[in-house]
């Protein structure tokens, strides 16, 4: 007796990087995945260019001049765009491994209608991530610019 061979259903990726960063109909908790990953990869460039940076071994005269380039023009700025992302991918991040293990989900429960979405039992989390970050934010930016200042 010979089996018919059956066909695996496949989806084409049409939507490519988009699909990536596009949530559709996961929600919020989707984009707040997609800034987790944006704002890693971005610490992790900002990190090994530290690196490379400060592990010169170059003479004294040049490391000033690299240093008062770094301190002056738009790279400050983008040093605090850098304290935003660690921030909020460090907070984030928590609030993805609480999730990840159980303590910010509902508990299982029998399929009885009407239906409880499990992600809005951790959209607290999402609003305090926001709230820290911006608490946390706010006071670097005053010590930030502060000190920028003399």
């Amino acid at each position: 007796m010979k089996f018919p061979e059956l066909k695996r259903k496949t989806y084409a990726n049409n939507m490519g990087v988009t699909g990536w960063a596009y949530a559709g109909r996961y929600g919020f908790e989707r984009y707040m995945y997609t800034l987790q990953r944006i704002t890693g990869l971005g610490v992790l460039l900002y990190l090994s260019m530290h690196l490379l940076v400060t592990g010169q071994k170059i003479d004294q005269t040049r490391w000033e001049w690299v240093m008062d380039l770094v301190t002056k023009n738009v790279l400050p700025i983008g040093e605090f765009l850098v304290f935003v992302a660690a921030v909020f991918h460090a907070l984030n991040g928590i609030r993805l491994l609480l999730t990840h293990f159980g303590f910010l989900m509902a508990k299982p429960a029998r399929p009885i209608y009407p239906f409880t979405v499990a992600a809005l039992k951790q959209r607290w989390a999402v609003y305090l991530v926001f709230v820290v970050t911006t608490v946390v934010v706010g006071y670097g930016a005053y010590e930030f610019f502060l000190i920028a200042q003399h």
